[in-house]
């Protein structure tokens, strides 16, 4: 019994990659179909060229955004390093 589990394992995983081979074939035919039109082509350069722009957008606001917190976070490592000595010699005298 635990062979016939296998042997239909094997069928659904054999019959699961030859659909997704099947809808990747597809969608590689209707892609080439597409880009065989030149108005489709220019709309796809465009459409990548606004997604490539906005993803230079949000690096550079992510960029910013770190440096400000790299800022606050070397400035309160300044004042602990500068806490640091006080409290030592706070705890030594209790």
């Amino acid at each position: 019994m635990a062979k016939d589990n296998a042997t239909e394992k094997k069928g659904v995983n054999a019959m699961i990659a030859s659909l997704a081979g099947a809808a990747v074939g597809a969608a590689v035919g209707a892609g080439a179909i597409i880009l065989s039109d030149k108005k489709n082509r220019k709309k796809l350069e465009e459409a990548l060229d606004g997604l490539k722009k906005q993803g230079f957008d949000v690096l550079d606001i992510v960029s910013r955004e770190a440096k400000t917190v790299r800022n606050k976070l070397e400035g309160a490592n300044k004042k602990i390093a500068k806490l640091k000595p006080k409290l030592k010699s706070k705890t030594k005298k209790s």
